[in-house]
């Protein structure tokens, strides 16, 4: 060991920060078999400061909920009708509660593997930005990988090869109000430049909804969730004390009713969408099966080390 210089490096969870090598000048490796070992809080440290790089907004947006079977299946409710409050007064007789059965949706968990490959020859000749960079690189892939695929249930909801548990997309002309009350729908597709004229139509629209049995939601539209091509305009919208079409200083009345969200994600730029932010989690469901996480791969180290990114999780 004396012909060879020496990295300490605590292990992520261990009793030390890990260190941040790219403010070293050089390196003091270990180029015994436990060369692999040695690195791995390296990667870890690494692959976690790219996963933190790119904002999320998936907690924002979607019910993120754990899993421990293969897939889950959700199932909805209607509504109780609110006569049966009246029975005991004109009975004398409790009612019981009566729901119809809702729609169910089942989502299977699905697996995402990548290795990182490291070479010994790499930590031998000082070469560190090529071991951090792939780390940091494979992170922030990981994190863009959650981003892509929870927007796809936006940039996939005016499709009809992307369907509910209804059977319709997620924005439709024709959604039904339950499986048990056929021939009447609801429309929730909007084709509606942004503008304050067509927030308030669609606002109203919204606040107009109603359950299966015909009461109103008391949906509460909330959010502006947006492109980055249509976040100006939604600020505008929604955060001008003066209406911002008027010469004559007149009060815009959006103003403070909604938060802008914008999303890099959403690729169509003219797409655009009012939320209830409440009722839009009971709707919109993650499923993390197994949180991500980089493992070194028990193979032959003399080489070369790999290391596995895994996640495994299911969404809709």
């Amino acid at each position: 060991m004396t012909q060879h210089s020496f990295l300490r490096a605590a292990r992520r969870r261990g009793a030390e920060a890990a260190i941040d090598l790219s403010q070293k000048r050089s390196w003091h490796v270990i180029i015994e078999e436990n060369w692999a070992d040695a690195l791995d809080p390296i990667i870890h440290h690494w692959f976690e400061q790219g996963f933190s790089r790119r904002p999320s907004l998936l907690d924002r947006l979607f019910n993120v909920q754990g899993s421990s079977n293969s897939d889950e299946q959700v199932s909805s409710v209607g509504a109780v009708g609110i006569d049966a409050w009246a029975n005991y007064e004109r009975s004398g007789t409790v009612s019981q509660a009566d729901f119809d059965q809702g729609y169910k949706k089942t989502y299977t968990h699905r697996e995402y593997p990548l290795e990182l490959v490291i070479q010994r020859k790499m930590l031998e000749d000082n070469k560190y930005r090529q071991i951090t960079d792939p780390a940091m690189r494979l992170g922030d892939s990981a994190k863009l990988k959650r981003e892509v695929d929870a927007a796809s249930v936006f940039n996939n909801a005016f499709s009809g090869s992307y369907l509910g548990a209804d059977a319709v997309a997620l924005c439709s002309d024709s959604h039904p109000l339950s499986p048990q009350k056929t021939g009447t729908t609801q429309d929730n597709n909007f084709t509606l430049a942004l503008t304050k004229a067509n927030v308030r139509t669609i606002r109203e629209a919204m606040m107009a909804f109603t359950d299966d049995n015909g009461n109103k939601v008391a949906v509460t539209p909330n959010t502006l969730l947006v492109p980055p091509t249509l976040e100006d305009d939604a600020i505008t919208i929604a955060q001008s004390m003066l209406d911002p079409d008027s010469a004559s200083n007149a009060v815009n009345p959006q103003q403070g009713r909604f938060q802008v969200v914008t999303w890099h994600y959403l690729t169509d730029s003219n797409a655009w969408f009012m939320i209830d932010s409440s009722l839009m989690k009971l709707s919109l469901d993650w499923f993390d099966r197994v949180p991500l996480s980089i493992n070194p791969k028990v193979e032959d180290k003399t080489l070369r080390a790999t290391w596995i990114a895994y996640m495994r999780y299911s969404f809709g």
